[in-house]
């Protein structure tokens, strides 16, 4: 008998300590004893949902109190057990739809009036943005929405070489290693001209890239059109071959501008293309754009990995001149902001971005220009993950850059749910964020192309 009762003490012990914890619980703030300040636990803190939480004592003044409650709803904890509510699922409905495009919106006009004859002319659009762009995630889904909707068929445009290869599903991409890659990210000893991507690639003698087709959207099964795009060439010849069949043999054009060569397959369409080089420093290769039809909208993904955006500048102008010439730009999104978080003074970033834009608008005058707001991003304060407080710093200069350079603005942040809302994204079902609380999952990136898209459609009429 004794033994049985020793053998239960450690229960009882348990037991007593969880109900005195849960009385501490219930007792209210500010309570002194003895000269020691009690302050109340929260015993259920880590399986409450956000709007139940109380973060007032946070020193950091970060979190969004407006829906907190002076106590605790008893019977939501008590369904937390009993009745296994989702919390996920509340998460997830908390997304609210997507905030509208601000700042100088009639400056979207440009976009506007191309997509109403999107029909019958061809609509492109350009998507610069940091990693969160890498994969042709966001892109993708914002490309297959609009392409349903106002007509068009292609992946457009892609680099000869790239960092995303491994992870992009609406087109397999590979490459020998022996390309020489230049970038916005890399020094230029050489002053290679950079293409419209930010990037230029210098082969060896039989040096070769090849796209090919996925099953992942089957829209984008074939393409019948491969526009290559280069400068500087040599004079020489490039072999090609479609769904590898025997290579045929093609002739560079010569020139210091950017030059086009439109290559066909025999059979009308095809769902893979290799490209080989014939000479070492043969051109400076700039990338190809995948279409199958003239017409509708096509949005290139340019991403640019680590950047703030600020590097766009350096893309020459002739070149940027000459794309716009080729290409039409309707519209530029420039998605950027996460990689200027743990910063604490914005000016230079508020000028640098500033002056890159009016350039762009020099360089594309018929295209409209969106600033895309920086979206949400964790940090942890306690045991609980909550907004960088530099997030809200880069939001203000952002929109300050939209004002000064008189473009339109949307604000992810806001999109997403505002302050603390990556959390909310981490913890829905299924997962919008991965556990970093910086970068989305798949169907976060969906989510968000979905909010995208409702944002570029809103306004139009």
């Amino acid at each position: 008998m004794n033994k049985n009762k020793n053998n239960s003490s450690p229960l009882i012990l348990v037991g007593l300590t969880i109900l005195f914890l849960i009385g501490l619980s219930f007792l209210p703030k500010d309570i002194t004893v003895a000269g020691y300040d009690i302050k109340p636990v929260d015993l259920f803190m880590d399986i409450k949902p956000d709007s139940l939480l109380d973060y007032s004592e946070d020193k950091t003044d970060v979190m969004n109190n407006e829906f907190l409650s002076a106590s605790v709803n008893l019977t939501l904890i008590h369904n937390l057990f009993t009745e296994k509510i989702n919390l996920n699922n509340i998460a997830f409905s908390s997304i609210p739809p997507a905030s509208e495009i601000t700042g100088n919106v009639s400056q979207m006009s440009f976009y506007y009036n191309a997509l109403k004859q999107a029909k019958t002319k061809s609509v492109r659009i350009a998507h610069f943005a940091d990693s969160g762009n890498e994969g042709d995630y966001i892109t993708a889904d914002v490309r297959r929405a609009f392409q349903t909707k106002f007509g068009g068929n292609g992946v457009g445009f892609m680099s000869i070489t790239g960092q995303d290869i491994n992870f992009r599903k609406t087109t397999k991409q590979s490459f020998s290693d022996d390309w020489k890659t230049i970038s916005v990210l890399t020094t230029n000893p050489d002053k290679k001209p950079l293409g419209i991507s930010g990037f230029v690639a210098i082969p060896k003698s039989g040096s070769w890239v090849k796209y090919e087709t996925t099953p992942h959207y089957n829209y984008l099964e074939k393409y019948k059109t491969v526009r290559l795009f280069y400068s500087n060439a040599k004079a020489s010849s490039i072999k090609y071959s479609f769904d590898n069949e025997s290579d045929k043999t093609v002739q560079l054009k010569p020139g210091t501008g950017v030059q086009e060569l439109v290559l066909t397959p025999s059979s009308g369409s095809a769902s893979s293309v290799k490209i080989t080089t014939t000479m070492d420093d043969q051109a400076s290769f700039f990338g190809v754009s995948l279409e199958s039809s003239p017409n509708g909208v096509f949005i290139d993904n340019f991403p640019l990995r680590g950047n703030t955006g600020v590097s766009i500048k350096d893309i020459p102008d002739n070149i940027m001149n000459d794309f716009n010439r080729i290409f039409d730009y309707k519209l530029i999104i420039l998605q950027f902001g996460l990689n200027m978080a743990g910063s604490k003074n914005y000016n230079w970033y508020e000028q640098a971005m500033t002056k890159m834009i009016k350039d762009l608008k020099k360089n594309f005058p018929q295209t409209s220009i969106l600033l895309v707001g920086v979206g949400d991003k964790g940090v942890k304060r306690g045991s609980k993950f909550m907004t960088d407080p530099s997030v809200p710093l880069i939001l203000e200069a952002q929109k300050r850059i939209a004002a000064s350079a008189d473009v339109a603005f949307w604000n992810i942040y806001d999109s997403m749910g505002g302050e603390n809302a990556i959390e909310r994204w981490v913890n829905s079902n299924p997962p919008l964020a991965l556990k970093d609380y910086v970068h989305l999952t798949t169907e976060g990136y969906k989510k968000l192309a979905e909010l995208m898209t409702e944002a570029l459609l809103k306004s139009y009429k």
